[in-house]
């Protein structure tokens, strides 16, 4: 009896324990191959062709340099369409005709996230470049090196309680961008860790009855009796210059605040000069003095004869993160890779230094920026740089 129960309990450790052990064993080396999944002829193409933009450069500087272990680093790239189908499609391509490392894909909803399971379960290393929606529990193989909202609200925030003294903000909010209720929750929070005060909240949109903003703005200066340092929205970069139109005829002096969709030339063109002072951030910064971020930029103009973004930055980091996890790994056994990723700190690339949290969530910093214009011309200045 003893000896059956001793069986059964052996059993039932090995039942649990098998998948760690199966996930701990060594995986077969592969080729020295990346794969890039985007749309290039869909109405989303401008994302999936700057990834690859992004991901071939790097490809292209590190193989100059003799590429990784010693062998050059090939690139296969595919378009999907921005389809389910074609984003799965193409990575079950990648993973099983080309046996890639990686796979770097472009910032669109299918190329993010349509691939995940099939990745996953084949232990390749999947990041996503520059997609604003958290992973959850995509897999240990799944991680995204864009800038995350939280991180950059509370970023954006001490530089203005830090740098310009600011303590009393209010807030609006566009009720029919989710958006925009995510990233208001992420600026209140950051506004009361600093020990900031949020002065009065306003949603506006249909239904509110705040839909042009004159009421909104009325609202705010009644309830912060004038006394408000800056104001967060969360909105489009439209939307915001109506604010501070509108705030500008009510008598109320201060600045905008709030995401990169602010970073529009759709601000000042409606705007004017109510926008001007404006602070916003960004994962990407063509201005950055850095020297990961000053290369880039050279190979980029070089190559494509204009200035990138931020999806091209990112691509190319993810690539520049992936070639140094090998290197770390000193083997392109995919397990190996994937705990050289997850043990990178501080990583410096064009978007700035990065590591590695919970569930593939990057641990970043945003660059601010302040609007200023100078003769008739307006323009994002960088003021602050981790």
């Amino acid at each position: 009896m003893k000896t059956a129960k001793l069986k059964a309990a052996t059993f039932l450790i090995l039942f649990i324990l098998l998948p760690v052990f199966a996930f701990a064993q060594a995986d077969k080396p592969r080729p020295m191959r990346i794969g890039v999944i985007g749309p290039e002829t869909s109405e989303m193409s401008v994302y999936g062709l700057k990834t690859l933009a992004g991901a071939s450069i790097a490809v292209k500087e590190i193989n100059s340099k003799g590429g990784v272990l010693g062998k050059k680093i090939e690139l296969f790239n595919y378009d999907d369409k921005n389809t389910k189908s074609g984003a799965v499609n193409a990575a079950i391509k990648l993973i099983e005709e080309h046996k890639v490392i990686g796979i770097i894909a472009a910032p669109t909803g299918w190329s993010s996230f349509g691939p995940t399971f099939a990745a996953n379960d084949s232990k390749t290393l999947y990041i996503t470049a520059g997609t604003r929606r958290k992973l959850g529990r995509s897999g240990n193989f799944i991680f995204r090196n864009s800038l995350p909202d939280d991180l950059a609200a509370e970023g954006t925030i001490a530089y203005c309680a830090d740098k310009l003294g600011y303590k009393r903000y209010a807030i609006i909010t566009a009720v029919e961008n989710d958006f925009s209720l995510q990233l208001t929750a992420y600026f209140k929070k950051a506004v009361l860790d600093k020990k900031g005060a949020v002065v009065t909240e306003v949603y506006a949109g249909a239904g509110t009855g705040y839909s042009d903003f004159k009421d909104a703005v009325s609202e705010i200066k009644q309830k912060s009796k004038g006394q408000v340092d800056a104001i967060i929205y969360t909105g489009s970069a439209k939307e915001g210059a109506e604010i501070m139109e509108e705030a500008k005829k009510q008598g109320l002096n201060a600045p905008l605040v709030g995401g990169s969709d602010l970073m529009s030339s759709e601000l000042w063109e409606v705007g004017k000069d109510s926008v001007v002072g404006t602070i916003a951030y960004n994962s990407f910064a063509i201005d950055s003095k850095s020297k990961e971020a000053v290369r880039f930029i050279e190979l980029y103009k070089n190559e494509k004869g204009e200035d990138p973004d931020a999806t091209a930055a990112l691509a190319y980091d993810a690539v520049m993160l992936l070639s140094e996890a090998i290197k770390k790994a000193k083997s392109t056994d995919t397990i190996k890779v994937r705990e050289a990723v997850v043990n990178l700190k501080g990583f410096r690339g064009a978007t700035g230094a990065m590591s590695f949290g919970v569930g593939g969530e990057p641990l970043k910093r945003p660059f601010v920026f302040k609007l200023e214009k100078k003769e008739s011309a307006y323009f994002f200045n960088l003021v602050d740089e981790k």
